[in-house]
């Protein structure tokens, strides 16, 4: 009988934004852009973002990103950083030279953060023409914004809602006029904790990029980028709210406590998805990293295991929130892997949908409960995680075990199966 372990794949939507205003998109092939022709800036210390939708890891970037000059192959000294979890900055140590051609490569040793790879390389050719004082169509001075339909912003509240709002309607563009303008408070850093507190946002969501204009107010100009057309997406959610709704009131019904409605849907996602085995092959649809891959398609992995038990327990009213870490898969190796925290009579339990629904070599379906409501010191053994940014699990009254003995020491066992 084998695990089941989701190894995120880093397919890098990639893009350049450079501060003459150009964006040049990778194609989802991975393979090579901008090979024919080169773009010519007048920025000889040319800032480029590079924004994956997957996050980064800043280490591993400083050995896979390089930048050379075309004429002698000579390696360019660069500072990298991170402007975002998902955001490289790459800028020259020294200025690039007046007439020359680069290269800028991104080698497919480049790790996530969770240790995935890229695929396959890819490269993006430029040329500094004459040196003048560095311009931007990213960032300009001006006295006055041009977008009649930018949302006012006073707060970070007011901020952080409009992102929301935005995400929710899968919009691809969101203008905002901003009073009192603070760099950190108003950065695109915001989508991640967005992204925090609505998982589900989290389905389709690829990468954001922003134009600003520094005025009275300041003007942000933020597009977004999804994996499908707005149409689609907005017709896929129906269809899991629709089924959500569905599933909560076949399975759940007001007399039962919010343990038993936990179980009930935890066995209802295990018994009727099965894992999708071609997230190790590569050619795995953005759907299966989705609640609509899990309750729609019956087939997903461990995004949309997670993703499917966030929305059904939402909207059976039990709070919980999905969990991004890692998990080792037996044999030392350690992979991006999702499962949520659930909030069960004021504590929290650790409950990973994903292995408790394992792959066997015959492909028989089979339901365990060996990862329902555990803590997270009984999850560490195999997960990792960042454990400040979640709810502390150490909840033990509503393990499984102690579920088992309470349903047959009240002969209930009727409801979940129990002999």
């Amino acid at each position: 009988m084998l695990k089941k372990v989701y190894g995120l794949i880093l397919s890098f939507s990639i893009f350049i934004l450079l501060f003459m205003g150009q964006t040049v998109y990778a194609d989802e092939n991975y393979k090579v852009w901008n090979t024919n022709g080169v773009v010519t800036s007048t920025d000889s210390n040319k800032t480029i973002n590079v924004t994956f939708n997957k996050d980064v890891d800043v280490n591993s970037a400083k050995d896979f990103v390089k930048v050379y000059e075309d004429d002698n192959n000579s390696n360019i000294a660069l500072n990298i950083s991170s402007a975002n979890k998902n955001i490289l900055q790459i800028s020259p140590k020294e200025s690039y030279v007046e007439g020359k051609s680069y290269t800028l490569t991104v080698s497919n040793g480049l790790k996530d953060i969770y240790g995935n790879t890229l695929n396959q390389s890819v490269k993006y050719n430029f040329k500094i023409d004459e040196i003048k004082k560095p311009t931007s169509s990213v960032v300009t001075n001006t006295d006055s914004t041009s977008d009649d339909n930018a949302i006012n912003i006073n707060s970070y509240t007011d901020y952080y809602n409009a992102l929301k709002k935005a995400l929710s309607n899968y919009d691809s563009k969101l203008v905002v006029n901003i009073n009192n303008y603070d760099k950190n408070t108003y950065s695109l850093s915001v989508i991640d904790k967005v992204m925090d507190d609505s998982p589900d946002l989290r389905a389709w969501y690829e990468s954001a990029s922003c134009t600003i204009t520094y005025s009275s107010p300041v003007n942000m100009s933020i597009e977004f980028k999804y994996s499908d057309t707005k149409d689609n997406l907005v017709k896929k959610d129906n269809l899991i709210k629709e089924k959500v709704s569905k599933v909560v009131n076949s399975v759940t019904d007001s007399n039962m406590k919010d343990y038993e409605k936990e179980l009930a849907i935890h066995d209802y996602v295990v018994n009727n998805t099965k894992y999708d085995q071609r997230a190790e092959t590569g050619n795995m649809p953005t759907d299966s990293y989705t609640a609509y891959g899990v309750l729609i398609n019956g087939i997903g992995v461990c995004q949309g295991y997670a993703d499917a038990m966030y929305r059904l327990l939402t909207a059976a009213g039990i709070e919980n929130t999905m969990v991004i870490g890692e998990a080792n898969n037996g044999d030392g190796t350690w992979v991006g892997h999702a499962w949520n925290v659930v909030k069960i009579q004021g504590q929290y339990y650790d409950v990973d949908t994903t292995w408790d629904d394992p792959v066997t070599s015959s492909g028989a379906d089979v339901i365990s409960h060996n990862y329902f409501n555990l803590t997270d010191s009984e999850l560490s053994v195999d997960h990792s995680w960042t454990k400040g940014e979640y709810p502390q699990a150490n909840g033990t009254e509503y393990s499984y075990r102690n579920i088992m003995l309470m349903e047959r020491r009240y002969n209930t066992s009727s409801l979940f199966g129990f002999v």
